[in-house]
């Protein structure tokens, strides 16, 4: 069933019942203003003279009162009676006019209990049709109770034709107060639908107020939700793939190293060799925690976890020295002694600052140094990665942190396979830190990583 014969059927089940109660009230209501004007005109025409001349002489015709000629708005309120018609009786209930109905014995027993009936009506159906019996200030005579022929209708019935013309006019309000809410409702299942179908969601923004505006903003702030989280999910995806492909090709040359420096060691017992496998080992490991941290990524990811930069540092430092004795290279570190905090996730700051390391040990040379040096700049940290090697001028350096336009020179500078650099700069981005290189002074290269103490 559809929203709109809904609402009709609620309109008719509501609205009918409602008419029709406000028609008998109302019908109630004109009734007892009548009756009292009824009441007011009998008792006015039986003045005591005329009471004095009825039990002297006996009516014997009914009598008519004329009615006033009221109106309400265009229609006479009662019709086209002019006068009322009114039977005198005694207490007995007989009456000196012939054609005077006979009063229902119940109603003389309710009038004959009743204490001081003058002035008192009593309501009376004869023949189908309501009458009033009024009681007149006489205790007898045949003039004690006066009958009074209501022009007006019968006992209360089915609600007359003219109910149907408010009933039409609430039903044609009904469904025009409703279209404006069937059509939104319905603009809203077409744009759903066609974005089902993968068409944008053409939703407008409603700023109302009611309940719908705010299903539609709901829908709209989903759908935008959704996309974002689509377009994050596609471009994850993608930067992985690209991850995967490309280190998975990048590790076969230094496997293809390793395996030959195993077999000359294997031969002749070589320290060159094993420091050349040792170096290859490392590669290889870097990639692996490289392919690791990536994995994690998530999109517009937020780290709020507060870390001791100098313990970084520290840990990072100790675990390469081992690899650095291996490759000729020395490494220091120089933190403060106050503690330096900062907002950031251990596993990714570790990896991007074993990266940095692992990329000034491997591009040294024999008896060259690297410094990890951490320092505080005012609000800021600055943690900084030297090493006095080959290094690379200021365009490789911008080349070094753009992957699709990397030289030669800033790949083969560049930690695992090409993207060691790239994970920092990811993880820089996540953790909102600024991360730089330039050529040293006077040569090698400086890893710069900043960003907010926390």
């Amino acid at each position: 069933m559809t929203l709109r014969l809904r609402l009709v059927l609620t309109t008719l089940v509501a609205g009918v019942p409602a008419l029709i109660a406000l028609w008998v009230v109302g019908n109630s209501i004109r009734d007892a203003r009548d009756d009292d004007l009824f009441n007011a005109m009998v008792l006015a025409h039986f003045s005591p003279a005329e009471l004095d001349a009825c039990d002297a002489s006996p009516p014997k015709s009914r009598i008519g009162i004329p009615l006033p000629a009221l109106k309400r708005g265009v229609f006479h309120v009662f019709g086209d009676a002019a006068e009322l018609l009114v039977f005198t009786y005694d207490r007995a209930g007989r009456s000196s006019q012939p054609d005077a109905p006979a009063l229902p014995p119940e109603v003389l027993d309710e009038v004959r209990a009743s204490s001081g009936p003058v002035g008192r009506s009593f309501n009376v159906m004869i023949g189908g049709n309501r009458h009033l019996l009024l009681g007149l200030p006489r205790e007898g005579g045949p003039c004690a109770l006066a009958l009074i022929a209501t022009p007006r209708l019968g006992p209360p019935g089915p609600p007359p034709v003219d109910l149907l013309v408010p009933i039409a006019l609430a039903l044609v309000a009904g469904l025009v107060g409703i279209w404006p809410v069937v059509r939104r409702i319905r603009s809203m299942t077409l744009a759903v639908r066609r974005w089902d179908e993968g068409a944008p969601l053409g939703l407008p923004r409603d700023v109302g107020r009611d309940e719908l505006s705010e299903l539609s903003r709901a829908f709209a702030d989903s759908a935008e939700t959704i996309r974002r989280q689509h377009a994050a999910l596609v471009a994850r995806e993608k930067a992985l793939l690209e991850f995967i492909e490309n280190t998975t090709h990048d590790l076969a040359t230094p496997l293809t190293v390793l395996q030959g420096n195993l077999s000359a060691m294997a031969k002749e017992h070589s320290p060159e060799a094993v420091r050349q496998a040792m170096k290859e080992a490392q590669y290889i490991g870097a990639l692996l925690g490289n392919l690791a941290v990536s994995a994690k990524f998530e999109a517009a990811a937020q780290v709020e976890t507060s870390l001791d930069l100098g313990d970084v540092v520290s840990r990072v430092v100790d675990r390469h020295r081992a690899m650095a004795k291996w490759l000729g290279v020395e490494i220091e570190r120089s933190i403060p002694e106050e503690h330096v905090l900062a907002l950031g996730d251990p596993t990714f700051t570790e990896r991007a600052l074993s990266n940095l390391v692992e990329n000034a040990m491997r591009h040294n040379v024999s008896g060259g140094h690297v410094a990890v040096v951490l320092e505080t700049d005012g609000s800021e940290f600055v943690l900084r990665v030297l090493d006095d090697g080959p290094g690379l001028t200021r365009e490789e350096c911008e080349c070094a942190l753009r992957w699709d336009e990397r030289g030669d020179a800033a790949r083969s500078r560049t930690s695992a396979g090409g993207f060691g650099l790239s994970i920092v700069a990811r993880v820089a981005q996540i953790q909102k830190w600024r991360f730089a290189l330039t050529p040293g002074e006077p040569g090698g290269l400086v890893a710069e990583l900043r960003g907010p103490v926390a």
